[in-house]
């Protein structure tokens, strides 16, 4: 394996470890709105209506 075959795998496996970043942040973010939203649901079901 040359110089460039290596370097050219070093990019692809640094990109995909960027787009495994990226998903994993983007599955951070929605799981937080999602437990954000059911927790004012959830304090809106417990609060009395007069």
């Amino acid at each position: 394996m040359n110089n460039n075959e290596q370097l050219e795998e070093a990019k692809n496996i640094y990109i995909g470890r960027l787009f495994t970043l990226g998903g994993s942040v983007l599955f951070l973010v929605g799981s937080l709105i999602a437990a954000i939203v059911g927790y004012r649901a959830y304090v809106n079901l417990l609060t009395p209506k007069s």
